[in-house]
């Protein structure tokens, strides 16, 4: 089969650069379906795009006919820019349909809005895909199909693919990108009724698939990185056994805690470990010291660009020209931490969500695609924070690289070599370009709350460290509720003070309420309030407290210490009449993004 591939190589415009595997790839008919095998940096994502490009410029298949599958949103948003540079049309790759797998089943159902999680939704997809002829017309739709990072798509999710390949029009071309060494979300899971196999394993053994491999690591050019990325992936491959060994023996040298390391303007820097609580305990003494990062974590909104907020605050619901989006960008955008585009670009991002007629954009559409759980990543803000280098866990860092790494490993210890732990450590080492240091990172023993929060109890006294932050605990009431403030008014001063901070970490204190915790700057300026779902975690930790602890019972802790406001993020708002007028009736508010992993105390209650 990969003589037949190569029997015809092809001819320009072919992008200059590609090896004769990468082509090989690219160049396949649209009808092709391929399962693309490579190690860390060896393209497998540029060549994706490239192949996506050559499919609607060459193939002259319409770009909405293309379904692309990442496995992040952040993946989602990096891919869709990639696609914009090779194709030179912004139009024409915003209209290949590029998701998350959960974001695809998500606007599959004839109810997208049913609240249900995301496994439920993933399973009553399945169902439908096995039974449903609307369904079966639906997955006729697409003449192209990519997957991207295919190794991480397991259990149900695994399933709900292999059944989608099954429906897809015969003559619907296929390109799936994996590379097991790199599996490492659950690699071993399997749904009830799929015994071992995994999706690879089932593609394997499909007669319509033809397996390529890329071999080339171009990610690096130092030797010694590109030959840990091949030697270590085929020990990892074999039994992983020693891989953290050949890590360190490829890298530049160890380095010290985060404390001690130079970070300041690093901004192509990965400080990258294996839990979130490890990340927010650097994070929380890098805010101490004064310096300034970025923060890479899940559990924490991802959310949309401050920009449209502040533009679009006060819109309405009349039609807005670009005239006055261009008056109101340079009025309140413009020349502020906020302007991470142009005006030109925004406006054009917003009329792909809600045009209108004559060149229109109606605000009233564009909110209801905004307000979703799910907007469109290329809108979202991925790491908030104010510069310098990124923090992050390295599930959360999959997919991305930069010049330096510094990769904070677990002590060692039984089982920290095999397996799973083996896969994370190489997935870490592999998103460095040039540089890769590896130091030890402190053991924090946080425990995980129902809710996904972390919390670490101290053993002496009623007080817990407590992750502040998380998706849920600032949302449209936090910012504009009319439980919160008194009225319209003070919402506005808010909005003006949260405006004016953008683009650097501020110090903040958490102050207990009627209903939640009042955010205010150090010269007392209130900017939001923290509810109900930090306040029914604090109150879980409360009991726990009480009843392991003389002097209780205790209860919420008075004060919340140790916060940063790090960014800024737009709230599309629906009608809500638990907000202050002109909110409740629909619009955009900005909302902080706020960080915190101090200790708190918790008070005894009066008997």
């Amino acid at each position: 089969m990969w003589r037949n591939l190569f029997r015809h190589p092809p001819t320009e415009p072919t992008p200059p650069g590609w090896d004769q595997r990468q082509r090989a790839v690219i160049a396949a008919p649209a009808g092709t379906r391929l399962l693309v095998d490579g190690g860390p940096g060896t393209g497998k994502t540029a060549v994706a795009c490239a192949r996506v490009a050559r499919l609607i410029a060459e193939e002259h298949l319409p770009p909405e006919s293309i379904w692309l599958i990442s496995f992040t949103r952040t993946a989602v948003a990096e891919i869709r820019n990639r696609i914009v540079d090779t194709i030179g049309d912004a139009d024409l790759a915003h209209a290949v349909r590029i998701a998350t797998l959960d974001s695809l089943a998500w606007s599959l159902l004839a109810d997208p809005e049913a609240e249900e999680s995301y496994d439920e939704n993933i399973g009553r997809v399945l169902d439908l895909v096995k039974g449903s002829p609307e369904m079966a017309a639906r997955l006729a739709e697409p003449a192209h199909l990519v997957v991207d990072e295919a190794h991480d798509i397991v259990g149900l999710r695994a399933e709900l693919v292999a059944t989608m390949l099954d429906r897809l029009s015969p003559t619907a071309g296929i390109t799936v990108l994996v590379d097991e060494a790199q599996a490492i979300y659950g690699f071993a899971d399997t749904a009830p009724g799929w015994g071992r196999e995994t999706l690879i394993e089932r593609l394997r053994q499909r007669a319509d698939f033809t397996e390529l491999r890329l071999e080339t690591v171009f990610r690096s050019r130092e030797p010694r990185l590109a030959r840990l990325f091949r030697e270590a992936r085929v020990r990892l491959l074999d039994d992983g056994a020693s891989v953290r060994r050949q890590i360190e023996r490829f890298a530049d040298g160890r380095i010290g805690p985060v404390a001690e390391q130079e970070l300041s303007g690093r901004d192509d820097l990965l400080v990258l470990f294996r839990r979130r609580a490890e990340v927010l305990a650097a994070s929380a003494q890098l805010h101490g010291a004064g310096i300034a990062h970025r923060l890479r974590l899940s559990g924490h909104p991802a959310g949309l660009a401050p920009w449209i907020a502040a533009a679009l605050g006060d819109c309405g619901g009349a039609p807005l020209a670009e005239a006055t989006f261009a008056g109101w960008w340079n009025e309140r955008v413009a020349g502020t931490a906020m302007a991470t585009t142009d005006a030109a670009d925004a406006w054009a991002a917003l009329r792909r969500l809600a045009a209108e007629g004559g060149g229109m954009i109606d605000p009233l559409p564009l909110r209801r695609q905004l307000a979703g759980e799910r907007p469109p990543p290329e809108l979202c803000v991925a790491e908030p924070g104010g510069g310098g280098p990124i923090l992050g866990t390295i599930h959360a860092s999959k997919g991305r690289e930069a010049e330096t790494v510094h990769l904070m490993l677990p002590a060692t210890g039984k089982g920290r070599d095999n397996g799973e732990e083996a896969r994370v450590a190489f997935v870490g080492a592999t998103r460095a370009r040039r540089h890769l240091r590896v130091g030890t990172a402190p053991p924090e023993l946080a425990e995980r709350l129902p809710s996904g929060r972390l919390c670490r109890l101290d053993q002496t006294r009623p007080a817990a460290w407590v992750e502040i932050g998380r998706d849920g605990d600032a949302g449209a009431e936090a910012v504009a509720g009319l439980r919160h403030f008194a009225n319209a008014d003070e919402v506005a001063n808010a909005q003006r003070r949260l405006a004016a901070l953008a683009g650097r970490p501020v110090v903040l204190v958490g102050h207990r309420g009627d209903g939640g915790y009042r955010l205010e700057t150090a010269d007392g300026h209130k900017l939001a309030v923290l509810g109900e779902a930090l306040l029914d975690d604090l109150d879980a930790i409360a009991r726990r407290l009480s009843g392991s602890r003389a002097g209780g019972p205790f209860g919420p802790p008075e004060l919340l210490p140790g916060l940063w406001l790090i960014g800024l993020r737009s709230l599309a708002v629906l009608p809500d009449p638990r907000l202050h007028r002109p909110w409740s009736e629909g619009g955009f508010l900005l909302c902080p993004i706020v960080t915190g992993y101090d200790r708190a105390v918790f008070p005894p209650l009066s008997r």
